[in-house]
């Protein structure tokens, strides 16, 4: 299993955590450790799991909080909730909405592995090229902008949520360049650990540090001249964001032990969906570093501001997931609505998952509005209601009393050591029949 295969596991015990990420990591697999839902939400932004395992009860939310959340970025990936005995009740509820499956705590972690080896996906097979999607205005304007800057060897910055297609809009500047011939390498600024930045990206040669075996292409000479995207580019460490100014101004960058200059040939694309600004002013990102990427900036409008978008999109997406399938699906008018209703704070990427992730599990061939937002399921199931649960009991043990009474009022007040007074009101207002 390759160390890429990344499992999120949103748990707020500091023992089960860290033994679960220990154990994973052993397993071969990147382990992402969340304790609370807040941390968990910004992992899936940055990085889509292969595998959630989410405890049931979190921090700053519940199972079912998280489960609404994560549906913008959830797609087809495997959601396991883990329960205390006493709270089955909402992870049964979790999974008649679209959950994967449960685990009672303690749970045994052997099994664990063997629930995820056996649920991951296999990679995708390769598809055909997609049928084009009109483009909306905002989004014409954006192609012709993009094609006349891809004549230029300047840096580029990408901005805009989570979602709306940054990297595509990146791959579309590249292949319009006079060198799509060259790589594109797309990298996850936010994905790849602070101990390992420097030789990511300028490579090291072979003994430079305890463990390197054999010399490392990093990325500033795998892209050669071609382009080197760097996505969630506000993450960047402040260290990294130095040598990265000093790539843009002369070109040059040192792998780890060796003793020149290597020169990058490439062009950078950089996005993020942070307010750079903001951080520029809190002394998080680099004054410098900021006005060299933003020569050419690009905003990528969310996609409900291209309504025209969304249902060719969603045919679009529709027609990939179910190539492989036996049967074809379609969109009931129902499910046309509800795509169109939504305000969709994942974007685009939100949209692919949500329909990939209804063609698996529509139970027929028509897909409704249930299929594609499993979380409202979970608004319509009746909530406990404290204040009703325990007027129900304050009248059973009032029956109780009166029956032991003989029907007396002021005997039974003296049982349950209240007044007739007070127990008449409870009795009426307990809805109880007198």
């Amino acid at each position: 299993m390759s160390g890429d295969t990344v499992i999120l596991v949103v748990e707020d015990d500091q023992v089960l955590g860290g033994a679960l990420a220990q154990r994973l990591k052993l397993e071969g697999f990147e382990p992402v450790w969340a304790q609370d839902m807040v941390s968990a939400l910004a992992a899936m932004r940055r990085r889509s799991p292969a595998f959630v395992l989410c405890d049931i009860r979190l921090p700053d939310g519940s199972g079912e909080d998280f489960y609404r959340e994560a549906q913008s970025f959830l797609g087809l990936t495997p959601i396991v909730f883990a329960t205390a005995y006493g709270e089955v009740e909402q992870a049964v509820r979790l999974v008649k909405a679209g959950a994967d499956d449960y685990l009672t705590k303690p749970y045994d972690v052997d099994d664990l592995v063997g629930r995820i080896r056996a649920r991951l996906r296999p990679v995708a097979k390769s598809r055909p090229a997609a049928r084009p999607v009109a483009p909306s205005g905002a989004m014409t304007v954006l192609g012709r902008q993009l094609e006349r800057a891809a004549g230029s060897r300047l840096p580029v910055l990408m901005t805009g949520e989570t979602g709306v297609g940054k990297e595509v809009a990146a791959r579309r500047l590249h292949e319009a360049s006079a060198w799509s011939a060259e790589p594109f390498v797309a990298v996850n600024c936010g994905a790849i650990p602070k101990d390992l930045l420097e030789s990511q990206f300028f490579g090291h040669r072979r003994g430079a540090f305890t463990g390197a075996l054999q010399a490392h292409v990093g990325h500033f000479e795998e892209v050669g001249a071609g382009t080197l995207f760097l996505d969630e580019i506000g993450e960047l460490d402040l260290r990294l964001q130095a040598a990265l100014l000093r790539v843009l101004q002369d070109g040059r960058y040192r792998p780890v032990g060796a003793a020149q200059d290597g020169q990058f040939r490439g062009r950078i694309v950089a996005a993020t969906n942070a307010d750079l600004e903001q951080m520029r002013r809190d002394g998080r990102f680099r004054d410098d570093l900021f006005f060299r990427l933003s020569v050419l900036t690009f905003a990528i409008p969310p996609l409900r501001e291209r309504l025209n978008e969304i249902m060719p999109l969603a045919m679009l997406f529709l027609d990939e997931s179910t190539q492989d399938d036996a049967g074809e699906k379609q969109l009931s008018a129902e499910a046309d609505t509800a795509l169109m209703s939504h305000d969709w704070p994942g974007n685009v990427r939100e949209l692919r998952n949500r329909i990939a992730r209804a063609c698996v599990m529509a139970d027929g061939p028509v897909i409704g509005p249930g299929d594609l937002f499993p979380e409202r399921r979970l608004a319509d199931v009746p909530r406990p209601d404290l204040s009703r649960a325990r007027a129900a009991a304050d009248a059973a043990e009032i029956e109780k009393a009166l029956a032991q009474a003989g029907g007396n009022l002021g005997e039974a007040a003296k049982l349950l050591g209240i007044s007739r007074t007070t127990l008449w009101k409870r009795r009426s207002s307990g809805g109880v029949d007198r």
